[in-house]
């Protein structure tokens, strides 16, 4: 056969692979609603309609009521609304799809060579992938779309007139629609500055030579420059409108770092522990790789106006898990303008003669292509879960997901007409706003930018730090006449629950797996009070069909949300009928047995907890908390070597890196007398990380056998540290005291009040000094 028919072989191929990519890029943007934030734009969409302006200060809270906000979103909160209005969570879907397929669209137009097929195609699909990251129905999508539009307009049609005009619409739908708009002057600015440099600065190898624009368009693209920053004036905020995202975006380091310590989509995609690991981002490090090797084997021709713009978005990528979709788009731009001038000879040394063995062997590349793109999407359209409600499974793909909101709880708001200034977490909040706006004013929400950081430092001492004291004043501070707590992600901080729970001006009348709700007795909340207020002393679980749910597997974590939070409630009989609820569901449920576990340690129940642990462990072999708890459950019953032996366990096999396992190690050795290996294991615990808070504990268990000499050793290791708070100073006190040095104890507790001034444990402290009572170390419901 000629060479002909394998080339077309190899291009049906190809064309077929590439339908392969869209059809998996339509079924991945397919995915269920689960963003938190959708919620907020439609609920923001909802008032610009029914109100017909963009509002300039806070609506949604009542913390930061008034606040100027810059809406820079408000086109796509309309957009969202509208469609969610007339078609449903459905028509939110379909929009994800267009865009993204149309996004994808562009980059095949802007990167497709016939002579490079193979490429392009590969390409095409890792980059299909890490943009998979941001199929999450926000506004990023729409600015993705506009990125590969911008880049089209300038890389094909900068020559023609009308490019102008065009460029300055899509920078003014730009402008209203995502904050990431002030891309569209950078990548004009980096396309100057590229140009600038190839004319006035000697560059290495053909760099001044390559790509360079005529005298003309090097004359439109500066005029496109002033119409696209004239653009960026076109919004409801004007000048402020215009400026607002740059300024936020130079306020990501210094107090807004706290930001991208406590977000997940904020966090570093790369960090040093996850740099060589092939579970984390690794179509995003993929695509670091093959476009940097496409400049390494393209050096001599490489385009500075596609470099800079490359660097820039790695950077850019760099510092947030949420930009890794914007390198994507990047880097496939780059790959796919190296690859052109690119010959094969360059990447492998071997002289290939035969066109036929060239081409067969690109049609079996693209085969293998489109069967992993086979296997890749029948992998995950089986994902999926159990609905309580239907009895049936649900798919991830498509309608709204019943595993990431608390729907249930706001659900009882909705239908009690509940009003008022409510305290909740920050994942409820976008949430709220969708749903129960304007009869609910939140606490906070996911505007991190317009909250600002120290209100978000104080939200985080309440929820994250399960400051109870901070969380009363808070709760007088804003008047706040109804909290949920919300059970869907992690469990509600025990001391604000037991604090709730507790006070007869709050009443719990609403419980369920995700989560609780309580109102403050006051006036307008008492008929619903009245109606559903709960005793959950009394708490009994709901009951399953189980003739209808017959041999379905299913995970009963519902019974197990419920549970945790009656187990930090102190009421273990409730939460263990939630627990023998869940194993009649599924009786291998690790979950369930680790629960129980709690329970009996909490009883002091050593064995029947060893008991429990041991079967948490065997259906959940790698669940953290259950090999710490087994291994505890080993120290509590005096079998001090197996603890040992499960300790190195978790140190060698399961979490080499974490090193709670060390310190424990090191307590259960000095409980054995073995005291030079404890101080091994201590060594090895400061290697992995020298935290204050763990040797002040182990200092305290050793005061509990009063090997007081061991306490000083131990202390005497972070004692220089500036890190140490007031736990130290307190557990320094208590030493003192111990070794009777009254006074040389109320040195340390006035340091440690310096130091931490709201410790409520060292005031007490203090009068326990006075009163000469033992200094505790915990709180009383601890």
């Amino acid at each position: 056969m000629s060479d002909g028919f394998y080339k077309r072989l190899s291009n049906i191929f190809g064309l077929m692979a590439i339908a392969a990519v869209f059809a998996l890029t339509v079924f991945l943007a397919g995915l269920e609603i689960k963003d938190l934030d959708l919620w907020l734009h439609m609920g923001v969409g909802r008032f610009i309609v029914q109100h017909g302006y963009v509002p300039s200060v806070d609506i949604l809270s009542h913390t930061i009521a008034g606040h100027p906000w810059i809406n820079h979103e408000w086109l796509f909160q309309v957009i969202v609304f509208t469609l969610y209005q007339n078609g449903g969570p459905e028509a939110l879907i379909q929009m994800q799809v267009i865009v993204v397929t149309l996004s994808l669209a562009i980059l095949l137009i802007l990167g497709y060579n016939g002579e490079k097929q193979l490429a392009t195609i590969f390409a095409l699909l890792v980059t299909a992938l890490v943009f998979s990251s941001r199929f999450t129905i926000r506004p990023d999508i729409f600015s993705l779309l506009c990125f590969a539009t911008y880049i089209l307009i300038l890389s094909f049609f900068l020559n023609k007139r009308w490019s102008v005009i065009a460029i300055f619409l899509v920078q003014v739908f730009w402008t209203n629609i995502h904050g990431f708009f002030f891309f569209g002057p950078l990548f004009v600015l980096i396309g100057l500055a590229a140009e600038w440099l190839k004319r006035h600065v000697p560059l290495p190898y053909e760099w001044n030579r390559t790509a360079c624009l005529t005298d003309e368009e090097y004359k439109r693209l500066k005029i496109i420059f002033g119409v696209v920053v004239a653009a960026c004036l076109f919004n409801p905020m004007t000048i402020k409108g215009a400026w607002y995202p740059i300024g936020v975006f130079f306020q990501i380091s210094g107090k807004s770092k706290i930001f991208f310590d406590k977000i997940v989509e904020l966090e570093r995609p790369i960090t040093l522990s996850t740099l060589f690991s092939l579970h984390s981002q690794p179509f995003y490090k993929l695509m670091i790789i093959i476009s940097s090797l496409s400049f390494f084997f393209n050096r001599r021709k490489i385009d500075i106006g596609v470099f800079l713009f490359w660097l820039v978005f790695l950077f850019f990528s760099l510092t947030a898990i949420r930009n890794i979709a914007y390198f994507g788009f990047a880097a496939y731009l780059a790959f796919v303008t190296n690859v052109i001038t690119i010959s094969l000879k360059d990447v492998l040394p071997l002289n290939f003669r035969d066109k036929k063995f060239l081409y067969l062997a690109s049609t079996v590349m693209k085969v293998i292509i489109i069967v992993w793109i086979l296997q890749y999407g029948s992998a995950i359209s089986y994902n999926g879960y159990f609905d309580f409600d239907t009895y049936a499974r649900k798919s991830e793909f498509g309608g709204v997901s019943q595993r990431q909101f608390p729907s249930k709880a706001v659900d009882f708001l909705v239908k009690n007409n509940v009003r008022g200034n409510f305290f909740n977490d920050f994942n409820s909040g976008a949430y709220l706003v969708g749903r129960v706006y304007p009869n609910i004013k939140v606490f906070i929400d996911g505007r991190t930018e317009v909250y600002g950081p120290e209100f978000f430092k104080n939200y985080l001492e309440i929820w994250d730090q399960d400051n109870s004291e901070k969380f009363a004043e808070t709760l007088k501070k804003y008047k706040i006449t109804g909290i949920l707590l919300n059970a869907v992600y992690n469990a509600i901080p025990k001391k604000d629950l037991k604090y709730l729970y507790n006070d007869p001006e709050w009443i719990p009348v609403y419980f369920n797996y995700d989560g609780l709700i309580f109102l403050k007795d006051v006036p307008f909340n008492r008929a619903v009070i009245k109606k559903y207020r709960l005793n959950l002393a009394k708490w009994e679980p709901p009951k399953m069909d189980m003739y209808r749910l017959g041999p379905t597997r299913a995970i009963p974590y519902h019974f197990a949300n419920r549970a945790y939070t009656l187990l930090d409630l102190g009421l273990y009989g409730p939460a263990l009928k939630e627990v023998e609820e869940a194993l009649k569901v599924a009786p291998e449920y690790g979950e369930a047995y680790k629960i129980k576990g709690q329970i009996a340690a909490e009883k002091k129940d050593y064995e029947a907890a060893f008991q429990n642990f041991r079967l948490a462990a065997r259906f959940s072999p790698t669940d953290k908390h259950v090999r710490y708890n087994l291994a505890a459950a080993y120290y509590d019953l005096g079998r001090y070597n197996m603890a040992i032996e499960e300790y190195k366990k978790i140190t060698g096999s399961y979490w080499p890196n974490d090193p709670a396992g060390y310190y424990l190690m090191t307590k259960t050795y000095f409980k054995m007398g073995e005291n030079q290996k404890a101080f091994a294991a201590l060594d090895q615990a400061m290697s992995h990380r020298k935290s204050v808070n763990d040797i002040v504990r182990l200092g305290g268990f050793l005061m509990e056998d009063k090997k007081y000499g061991f306490v000083h050793k131990i202390y005497d290791l972070v004692k220089d540290d500036p890190k140490k708070g007031g736990a130290y100073f307190l557990h320094m006190a208590r030493l003192a005291q111990a070794e009777r040095h009254p006074d040389q104890a109320r040195e340390y507790i006035q340091k440690g009040l310096a130091a931490e001034p709201e410790q409520e444990l060292l005031q007490k402290a203090l009068k326990a000094l006075k009163n000469n009572q033992p200094i505790q170390v915990k709180a009383d419901d601890e």
